[in-house]
């Protein structure tokens, strides 16, 4: 009696928003979305695990693939806060001022991104010195594609390259020199001028004509061209209840914070 190798793989597929964060390895958005606020993310989590099937008369065991839906979140409480502050951000304060309050929470609450909604630009010449201050990047066409492209960095390199169809890249374009393209491991200080003569190739011209800086580097200093996003949101787990989640949303108008929404889920 012989024994052969099978394996099962569980395939999780969440739909949820609460986070709202750039890529992660295993995370990929719709095409044809506009802002940061409404995208869908898609979260395909596989797992293997092999196990060991004894085979009887010649004959192998099959095993289908488990799929196993996630918890999700619920609503539990929502506040709106139009006076005072809330973990240090203050309503009325300029945009620089609420930053500085948002990187004190990265020690104080575990928090590394925010989301900024509606910081797109089609002038590459522009973001020379502010795609280091972000670590997600979106380039795409005005319409939105499932060719557009997702750039996520982590400590100051690429760390990982999507399409927007969910296929996961070393480098972009795939086929260019390492001087026009985008590759694993790049430094961020680089991105610009690769960029610069990857747009000067006409086939791939039109991926600039929306180019979204959606998640900021709270370790990295302030952009003061997200002061005219409409809104910032994080998210994070409470210290009190680790399945409930906070995330807030800081409304802005001329440069200033006007109101913040707190969002409360529970799994």
């Amino acid at each position: 009696m012989g024994c052969e190798s099978i394996s099962w793989e569980i395939v999780l597929v969440d739909y949820n928003e609460l986070l709202g964060f750039g890529i992660q390895e295993s995370t990929f958005i719709q095409p044809n979305i506009t802002t940061m606020k409404n995208v869908t993310y898609v979260l395909l989590f596989s797992l293997l695990f092999t196990a060991f099937s004894c085979q009887l008369a010649g004959t192998v065991q099959s095993v289908d693939p488990v799929i196993i839906d996630p918890i999700p979140y619920t609503l539990i409480g929502r506040d709106s806060i139009s006076a005072g502050e809330y973990l240090g951000v203050g309503v009325n304060e300029s945009a620089a001022v609420a930053y500085a309050a948002v990187q004190s929470l990265m020690e104080t609450r575990g928090i590394s991104n925010l989301n900024i909604v509606s910081n797109i630009s089609s002038d590459l010449s522009q973001l020379g010195s502010r795609i280091p201050l972000y670590s997600y990047v979106l380039l795409d066409q005005k319409e939105g594609t499932d060719s557009g492209i997702q750039i996520s960095l982590e400590d100051g390199m690429v760390k990982y390259i999507y399409l927007n169809s969910g296929e996961k890249l070393s480098q972009w374009p795939k086929n260019t020199s390492e001087k026009a393209s985008i590759r694993l491991g790049d430094e961020a200080g680089e991105l610009y001028e690769k960029l610069v003569r990857i747009k000067g190739m006409s086939q791939y011209a039109r991926k600039f004509e929306r180019i979204s800086l959606q998640t900021k580097n709270l370790a990295a200093a302030f952009d003061p061209a997200m002061a005219q996003s409409p809104q910032w949101y994080f998210a994070y787990t409470t210290s009190s209840d680790s399945d409930v989640l906070e995330r807030v949303k800081i409304h802005l108008a001329n440069e200033a914070v006007t109101y913040i929404v707190v969002e409360r889920y529970k799994k």
